[in-house]
């Protein structure tokens, strides 16, 4: 941890900023409790939104202490969740579906299927989220590539790291990967209840929503994908 924060300041701090930013903002929730049975898009995007920020939560534990690969693991999950949130900032009316008959909204709206609707006007850039979601899966579903990082070489051969160690690599990769999911999961959630945002919360959203966005732009590095086009 001690070297996670010397090594990237700026960025640790940024990450503790952009969690409690999550936190407050769920707040505004309550205001629209009422128009949740009228709206299921606005409970359906509450629920997502409250599982991101625990996940961004121990993604930064795990990325501080050492904990890569489970950074990874953390955010495949989290990938899927703010893609549904995107999903329903489009299609708010199918949130009744996703309470209602999960098993059909499952087998209608799979995975891939959802990754087509959300980005169905930006299609050259489907392939890079798809590939960036499989990449991600390596890790979920363990592979080689999934658990690379926890291997050092050696003169007599390759071990598996007892304990976790710091790498400025990886923990650059996370801190990017943190705080694009941070970005995504936070722009899809106040889209959604932009009917409740106070002025206070709007102008601290825009000055520190460009500061994530730098530092996805500087961090954002994990293998195989072209992240330019990941961001929008």
């Amino acid at each position: 941890m001690e070297k996670t924060e010397k090594v990237f300041p700026e960025e640790t701090r940024l990450l503790m900023a952009s969690l409690n930013f999550m936190r407050r903002i769920t707040g505004i929730a309550d205001q629209a409790v009422s128009e949740f049975d009228k709206q299921p898009d606005l409970r359906a995007t509450m629920d997502l939104f409250c599982r991101n920020r625990d996940l961004v939560h121990f993604s930064i534990v795990c990325t501080v202490n050492g904990g890569y690969p489970e950074t990874k693991i953390l955010s495949r999950v989290a990938l899927e969740n703010f893609m549904l949130i995107r999903f329903f900032n489009l299609k708010p009316s199918l949130a009744k579906d996703w309470f209602s008959d999960p098993e059909v909204f499952r087998e209608k709206w799979p995975p891939k299927e959802i990754r087509k609707a959300v980005f169905a006007e930006i299609p050259k850039r489907i392939h890079n989220y798809s590939s960036f979601y499989w990449l991600l899966c390596d890790y979920s579903h363990p592979s080689f590539k999934g658990w690379i990082e926890l291997m050092k070489k050696k003169e007599n051969g390759i071990y598996i790291r007892w304990h976790p160690e710091f790498n400025s690599d990886y923990a650059s990769e996370c801190i990017g990967l943190i705080c694009w999911i941070t970005l995504q999961s936070t722009t899809g959630y106040m889209r959604a209840f932009k009917k409740w945002l106070t002025p206070g919360l709007v102008l601290e959203a825009d000055k520190l929503m460009p500061k994530i966005f730098e530092m996805v732009t500087r961090h954002f590095e994990v293998r195989i994908y072209d992240k330019r086009k990941m961001i929008d």
